[in-house]
């Protein structure tokens, strides 16, 4: 049997990235089976949508936690650790655990992989692997899930989840979802199995369509917001979060606090406890308010408008399609618009990237143009050479060009320069990317 040590863990799955994303559920399916599923007791809840799934993922947990349930969350990517990835039970997996983990599994991913499946497993399916055996294990009552890539083949789909939430839908990763809103939806609905209960943040017409018409096929009940729950109040707390009131299926929630400052995190809040109270009705409970108050606390989400530090004012944001820049750009202007901004920018090659560089530079007083250093980053020469064609096409999107635009190799040498040349009133923000971050938060 193979015992890794944790850097051995994440070694291995490093390795595994270069069998990257492959659509099928034959795979997992074959390693779940041979775990024993769906013998085990775990609940599942899924988390689908193309921004905000890791936010209400994360709150979906602490709220179910806090409400006395073993409850548990699987995210991706990463930032800096795998270990991020995994939490139960009010805490991130241990680097220890993680690798027992994996080395309990190991045996089965090799028998899966004997099987030739269509190729081997990929590392997204054994993380994925990694959350289920770890529900089981620890005798978790509710594991909440988030889709990596759409819905239908994700890995995460390979169990049948109670309850399912999609935040919302705009266009990314269209090679393989589609190239129109109806088709990202239609992959994402799939995640709504028999019998099941979702509740979603969409209002878009095309979405709606695809959300009835699946819960109509499955026999399942669609929530939607503005109708059935809503956010019917926020204040912003500045530099500290918001306190809102939240109208959902079966309470009215007031004076709740959440510590996350981003514009958006109001809304994932309330589709996370929708979310929460569809699943503890299915349990025949109900949530408890100051358990909900006290649940909210200390969440804290990794690179979500996250405060790095405040003289200079840094903030790290993993935002990286087109949707996530232009919230992005919207929380900065209103936030921080008479400050001067110094953004540090870097996106992965297939991105939407002329879209979000236009956005960027419509809002940096100081435009640093710099690289993750991964495979995928686009290189800074290409950053450079489509703000050049923005600026000598004079596009209608570039409303104002940057003061001053500096190349920089590095995102840690990038930061640096923006804290020498920044002053104590200053904006530093470091995003397009989720690969910015590694070793910065």
């Amino acid at each position: 049997m193979k015992n890794f040590t944790y850097l051995q863990a994440a070694g291995y799955l490093d390795e595994c990235m270069i069998f990257g994303i492959k659509p099928s559920l034959i795979r997992i399916k074959k390693i779940i089976e041979i775990l024993g599923y769906p013998r085990q007791k775990t609940d599942f809840i899924h988390v689908v949508g193309t921004n905000g799934k890791t936010s209400t993922t994360i709150i979906t947990a602490h709220i179910l936690n806090g409400q006395g349930l073993r409850s548990g969350f699987h995210i991706s990517p990463h930032i800096t650790e795998y270990t991020e990835r995994l939490w139960y039970c009010g805490g991130q997996i241990t680097k220890k655990r993680f690798a027992k983990l994996l080395s309990d599994l190991f045996p089965h991913i090799r028998e899966v992989n004997a099987l030739d499946l269509e190729g081997p497993m990929t590392q997204f399916e054994i993380i994925a692997a990694m959350a289920f055996k770890l529900a089981w294990d620890e005798g978790l009552d509710a594991m909440v899930l988030e889709a990596g890539l759409g819905g239908r083949w994700d890995a995460t789909n390979a169990v049948d989840s109670k309850v399912a939430g999609l935040t919302g839908v705009s266009l990314e990763h269209t090679s393989v979802l589609g190239g129109t809103i109806k088709e990202i939806a239609i992959e994402k609905s799939k995640v709504i199995k028999n019998g099941a209960v979702s509740a979603t943040l969409s209002n878009d017409k095309d979405v709606l369509e695809v959300l009835e018409e699946q819960a109509y096929k499955t026999g399942s009940k669609l929530y939607i917001h503005g109708r059935d729950f809503s956010l019917d109040y926020k204040e912003k707390i500045f530099l500290e979060g918001w306190k809102v009131q939240v109208k959902g299926i079966y309470n009215t929630y007031k004076d709740l606090v959440v510590p996350l400052i981003g514009d958006y995190q109001p809304e994932n809040l309330t589709l996370a406890l929708v979310l929460s109270e569809l699943y503890m009705h299915e349990r025949g409970l109900v949530i408890e308010e100051q358990k909900l108050k006290k649940s909210l606390e200390n969440i804290k989400v990794k690179g979500r408008f996250e405060i790095l530090r405040k003289e200079p004012l840094v903030l790290a944001d993993t935002s990286h399609n087109p949707e996530g820049i232009k919230n992005f750009v919207k929380n900065i202007r209103e936030n921080f618009n008479e400050r001067r901004k110094i953004i540090i920018f870097s996106v992965l090659k297939d991105k939407d990237y002329k879209i979000m560089l236009a956005d960027i530079a419509g809002i940096s007083d100081i435009l640093i143009l710099t690289s993750s250093n991964v495979k995928r980053s686009l290189s800074v020469e290409m950053l450079e050479k489509e703000l050049q064609a923005l600026v000598s096409g004079k596009k209608a999107e570039l409303k104002k060009l940057p003061g001053e635009v500096y190349k920089i190799n590095t995102i840690s040498n990038s930061l640096n320069y923006a804290l020498n040349i920044s002053g104590r009133s200053d904006i530093i923000c470091i995003t397009g990317s989720i690969t910015n971050l590694e070793n910065i938060v």
